[in-house]
């Protein structure tokens, strides 16, 4: 009975540290999904100081991403993305003549992810962070311009993942970038290592 209780003993003393051990790691991954720019046609238009120029109120494209990052504890986890959020085009006039605006956008950079536990296989997961952006617009027609902005702009989000089995795991996520004001939402898998 003495060894039984031993085994016992030792079962909640490194119980929660094994479970913790399967949580936490090295994770890779990948997803796809709608990107929304919001105001891009305004942004545009004041490139080519000729507001009202370019009409819509936002477009969208395909967007996409990869992550990696390092969950060294249950409820947090320190990531790196790559997001490319696809191109928009959208047609407009100066003075009757046509033009055309296109948009697109890159960026990486590094998020805090908090994480909460819905019981064994679902998280919701939370991110703040700093993403290196790079928007490209192109305005051709009767006022050919181009821009490239670099900023250093907030990225937060919003999402969950389902664990599949040990490594693999399901995510979807709502992310925005906040300066530039391009919304991307997006499913894919993740693995842990």
């Amino acid at each position: 009975m003495t060894g039984f209780r031993t085994f016992v003993a030792a079962l909640l003393a490194f119980g929660p540290s094994v479970a913790l051990a399967q949580e936490t790691g090295i994770y890779v991954g990948a997803a796809v999904g709608s990107a929304s720019y919001h105001e891009v046609c305004h942004d545009a238009s004041l490139l080519i100081n000729a507001e009202g120029a370019i009409q819509c109120l936002h477009k969208e494209d395909t967007g996409s991403k990869l992550f990696g990052g390092w969950r060294f504890h249950r409820y947090f986890a320190a990531e790196l993305s790559y997001i490319d959020f696809g191109s928009v085009s959208a047609p407009g006039a100066i003075g009757g003549v046509p033009v055309t605006s296109t948009t697109k956008a890159k960026a990486f950079g590094v998020s805090a992810l908090g994480i909460l536990p819905l019981g064994d296989r679902l998280s919701i997961i939370g991110r703040l962070g700093v993403l290196r952006s790079r928007v490209e617009t192109d305005i051709e027609g009767a006022a050919t311009k181009q821009e490239d902005k670099n900023d250093n702009e907030l990225h937060v989000g919003i999402g969950g993942t389902f664990q599949l089995s040990r490594g693999w795991a399901l995510r979807a996520e709502y992310e925005r970038m906040n300066q530039t004001r391009i919304d991307l939402t997006t499913i894919g898998a993740q693995y842990r290592f």
